[in-house]
């Protein structure tokens, strides 16, 4: 059994060059070759004139369905007696349904003189020349009117591989057969538009990379199934047949690189695996080289530089996907996320891909799903792409509220140390009132009740009355939402720095970077807090000469930092200040960072920095 499963495998490399399986079939049912009298020849050229038709010799009997055509030098020529075909039962309609042949003309012929020739078409010739409006090659004949003659196809595909189905069939099946086959395509084709549009608007709701990859590969794939059937052909560029060459293998080859960055992405090895990452952005950088230069060679029409790169990617592809399965296989192993998902995809694409040659090699039977299994090998891994995306999307909707109910619990925190820190403030204020304003109105109450009214009297009431109205200014610039409406947040942290400078006690220095423009009023708030509870800790306890003060607003960015040289405060004893708890506490719950150095008769510097992005609930 390993043997066996080796050797299909080694197929699935040598598959370009197997022989093409030629299929003549009446109304499904596969005649028998032996006893048909069906006759073959080879040409070295595609001159399908009529005279070279004539001119044509060694044709030889068909005994077997096999045929050495695929990748071969020449063209081939059949030759298929139409009474033969007879004794299957009658037909109407020819159909050779293969849209890639480069090059094709067939004849009616009776004892070697043409009764009817039809014009020369192919996948290399505008739409307009096939016989019917179809995308593979339908000729509508009665086959009771030609029961005496043969039917002849002359057929070039040089250097890259040939199938060859020939179906003969009645109206009535022609017709089932058709439709069938049209509902199967436009199965595929709606499921992979609906999973195009529908992540590609998952992409531009939350901008996650993986959502795009998986779109450009579903949409890759709707590309190659339109080529493989001929559809874009016959709807899209129906005068440009040159882009038939290059639009199909272009988009099954490119198709890789969009699936190898949405694993990428959904395993997240930019940050799991950097090294495997790595790798894959590298091989991904020869891969596309080499589609550059393939494409580029291949667009000259060289038919043998076009069937070199037909086969070497159906070599270099499945190596890579190996490659690529091998790393998803080591990813489960570690334990990540998804990668179980990898490894199902690839091997789907690896069995159907498998499933596929053994069909074209005769060891598994042809049917409507051995035929068509690369395209439902591409269906299901889409399928399972898809599953793999939607559980990361229920994964990502689950953080994403975990996120929200953490959010809303750091903004209560946020808004309840706010408003205990204010309720400080306006105790403070109070305190100040009473102690200060009160006591000395008190004072001045008792000293003109004693006092002349002179001149001198006079100058002394009006000293007293100043500076009791310098505090009152001093103290109003503790309301700090009054002063911030009115001002701002630069002009009112300048006008307490002037205040603290015009005391005469401390040397002050302070410096403003980046925007001065007004932010939002919460933020506005709670750095003007930040900056009085520096400013407070500086004027009553440090005995400071000299200090500086430093704000920085730069984008998102907020960076507070202050520095005196007083006496500082011992590092066991930095925690114990009530209100620089309160600003640590604070810059915790905006998951910022706060850091103090100081230590006795060493100065004192604080730092605070936070991010305003992380906080857009405030």
């Amino acid at each position: 059994m390993p043997g066996k499963l080796l050797i299909y495998i080694l197929l699935l490399f040598t598959a370009p060059a197997a022989w093409a399986q030629l299929e003549i079939t009446s109304n499904g049912r596969q005649i028998d070759y032996a006893g048909a009298r069906i006759q073959y020849a080879f040409s070295p050229g595609n001159d399908f004139s009529d005279s070279t038709f004539l001119k044509m010799k060694d044709w030889k009997v068909l005994s077997t369905g096999k045929i050495p055509i695929s990748n071969a030098p020449h063209c081939v020529w059949l030759k298929i007696p139409i009474r033969t075909l007879l004794r299957y039962g009658d037909f109407d309609f020819i159909d050779i349904n293969n849209p890639h042949i480069n090059f094709l003309r067939c004849w009616i012929i009776r004892k070697d003189s043409i009764v009817k020739a039809f014009e020369r078409s192919g996948d290399n010739m505008n739409f307009s020349t096939r016989p019917l409006p179809t995308a593979s090659f339908i000729y509508h004949i009665n086959g009771q009117d030609y029961k005496d003659c043969d039917f002849v196809i002359a057929t070039d595909k040089r250097y890259t591989k040939l199938d060859l189905p020939v179906n003969f069939y009645t109206e009535s099946h022609y017709l089932y057969e058709s439709q069938s086959k049209n509902l199967l395509f436009g199965l595929f084709l709606g499921i992979t538009l609906f999973l195009f549009v529908f992540n590609f608007y998952l992409f531009i709701s939350i901008r996650q990379n993986m959502y795009l990859w998986y779109s450009i590969y579903i949409l890759m794939i709707a590309f190659y199934l339109g080529t493989s059937m001929g559809h874009l052909f016959m709807y899209f560029y129906p005068d440009y047949p040159f882009m038939n060459d290059i639009i199909r293998p272009a988009v099954f080859a490119l198709s890789f690189i969009p699936q190898v960055n949405f694993f990428n992405n959904l395993m997240n090895l930019p940050v799991k695996m950097p090294r495997i990452y790595l790798f894959n952005k590298r091989l991904l950088l020869v891969f596309g080289i080499l589609f550059i230069l393939a494409v580029a060679t291949s667009a000259s029409g060289n038919y043998k530089i076009q069937g070199y790169w037909v086969h070497t990617n159906r070599v270099v592809y499945p190596l890579v996907l190996m490659v690529i399965l091998v790393e998803g296989i080591y990813c489960l192993k570690k334990g990540i996320r998804y990668a179980g998902y990898s490894v199902v995809s690839l091997l789907i694409i690896f069995a159907s891909s498998l499933i596929y040659v053994l069909q074209q090699n005769e060891i598994l039977p042809r049917n409507n799903f051995t035929s068509s299994a690369v395209y439902w090998g591409l269906f299901f891994e889409g399928m399972v792409m898809a599953f793999a995306l939607a559980l990361r999307f229920k994964s990502y909707k689950d953080d994403s509220e975990r996120l929200l109910k953490e959010t809303q619990l750091q903004q209560e925190n946020i808004f309840n140390e706010t408003a205990i820190y204010q309720q400080k403030e306006m105790q403070r204020m109070s305190s100040l009132l009473h102690d200060t304003v009160g006591a000395n109105l008190g004072f001045l109450r008792l000293e003109t009740d004693n006092m002349s009214l002179t001149e001198e009297g006079r100058d002394k009431i009006a000293g007293a009355i100043t500076r009791l109205g310098q505090e009152v200014r001093t103290m109003s610039h503790g309301f700090s939402p009054l002063v911030l409406q009115d001002k701002g947040l630069y002009l009112s942290i300048a006008e307490m720095v002037k205040l603290i400078i015009n005391n005469g006690k401390i040397d002050l220095q302070f410096e403003w970077l980046g925007n001065k423009d007004r932010i939002s009023v919460q933020y506005e708030i709670i750095i003007y807090r930040m900056v009085q509870e520096i400013l407070q800790n500086l004027l009553k306890h440090s005995k400071a000469s000299s200090g500086f003060l430093q704000v920085m607003v730069e984008q998102d960015l907020v960076s507070i930092y202050a520095e005196d040289n007083g006496v500082g405060l011992a590092q066991d004893k930095v925690s114990d200040g009530v209100g620089l708890k309160s600003l640590e506490d604070l810059v915790k719950l905006l998951k910022g960072n706060f850091s103090i150095d100081s230590g006795e008769d060493k100065g004192f510097s604080i730092s605070i920095e936070f991010n305003q992005h992380n906080n857009e609930h405030l």
